[in-house]
């Protein structure tokens, strides 16, 4: 019926903790530069992690038929590149924001 206690303390309201408010800045500086970007980390992410678990099993599938696995290798390949790029142009605008 009530939702249970937890231990820890109340709440903070946004005005009572400054150390906080100033991680909570940091960690939304990149998101608020930007979003456009953060989103396609985050796409890229989602995207390598999903299509790539199939083209992985896939690729194990046909590590025994000769040659068929390096398609699946290719793409495998395309997808972790593009996120790791991806992430690495966001970590340069992040560093150069200061």
């Amino acid at each position: 019926m009530y939702p249970p206690i937890l231990p820890g303390g109340p709440p903070y309201r946004s005005d009572e903790d400054p150390e906080r408010e100033r991680r909570l800045d940091q960690l939304s500086q990149g998101y608020e530069g930007s979003p456009w970007l953060t989103l396609l980390v985050n796409f890229s992410g989602f995207l390598a992690v999903f299509a790539g678990s199939f083209v992985a099993v896939f690729l194990l599938g046909n590590l025994g038929n000769g040659g068929a696995w390096i398609p699946y290798a290719l793409l495998l390949a395309a997808l972790v590149g593009a996120h790791a790029g991806l992430r690495a142009v966001r970590h340069r605008r992040r560093r150069a924001a200061g």
